[in-house]
């Protein structure tokens, strides 16, 4: 084998690569190992802590805990909410209160609607709209009873559903949603919405403030704005936020 690394020198780099791969495996393989060793050893509240920890959603399709089967889950679930170690939100939707000096915590209705609708913290596939949209962009400080979601895990082009106690409207998307154009698709959607003759200068302001939190350029528009209604196109430019696009 010298002699043929020796001879043939692209060889070495050949191997070397093929070293590094075999190291990188090894490595992942052993971490996961270590990983899915140390969630075995765990009861299931420690299992849930580690997993979600305090006032998060606890989702009854995310847990995956050893072999256990569906029922044994549900089963678990309910005993450790009649020892009050945790709270059921919703069907199927659990959390570890966290203890306060006024009592346990309470998971807010928005966490929810964020993970099932927005994100889960690593990916983006939604984004709020309407009334909340006006708010964020600093438009209104009217507060939404009907919370308005563009999502990618939306079938159907607009439903209404509810979270806990709190009215959602989710919207399909008109395109997928991610991390890169979440900011683009927002702005679209937020052109769509507004009255370019009611602004006044403050509102004005708070809209460029708005474009350049949210990094909307020129030809990120152009990408996107054969799929919203010629209003929002028109509306930009009366608005003058077109000048505000790099």
């Amino acid at each position: 084998m010298i002699n043929q690394i020796y001879n043939h020198p692209e060889n070495y780099i050949k191997y070397i690569v093929i070293d590094i791969i075999c190291i990188i495996a090894y490595n992942f393989v052993a971490k996961k190992s270590t990983k899915n060793n140390m969630v075995n050893k765990m009861d299931f509240y420690e299992y849930l802590m580690y997993r979600f920890g305090y006032n998060a959603p606890i989702n009854v399709g995310d847990i995956r805990y050893g072999n256990y089967s569906r029922p044994w889950i549900f089963l678990k679930l309910k005993e450790m909410v009649d020892k009050e170690k945790i709270k059921r939100f919703d069907t199927g939707i659990y959390y570890i209160p966290e203890k306060m000096p006024w009592g346990d915590s309470i998971l807010s209705a928005r966490k929810i609607i964020e993970q099932r609708f927005i994100s889960n913290g690593k990916e983006i596939y939604g984004y709020f709209a309407g009334l909340s949209l006006l708010n964020k962009a600093g438009l209104t400080t009217q507060m939404p009873n009907i919370i308005e979601v563009v999502t990618n895990n939306e079938s159907t082009r607009v439903r209404d559903v509810k979270v806990g106690n709190q009215r959602v409207r989710a919207r399909r998307a008109r395109t997928e949603v991610f991390k890169d154009n979440v900011g683009t698709l927002q702005f679209l959607d937020l052109m769509n919405m507004i009255s370019p003759s009611t602004l006044d200068e403050t509102e004005r302001l708070m809209l460029s403030k708005f474009i350049k939190n949210t990094d909307v350029t020129k030809d990120s528009v152009l990408l996107y704005a054969g799929i919203f209604p010629a209003k929002a196109m028109r509306n930009m430019v009366e608005s003058g936020a077109i000048y505000e696009l790099t």
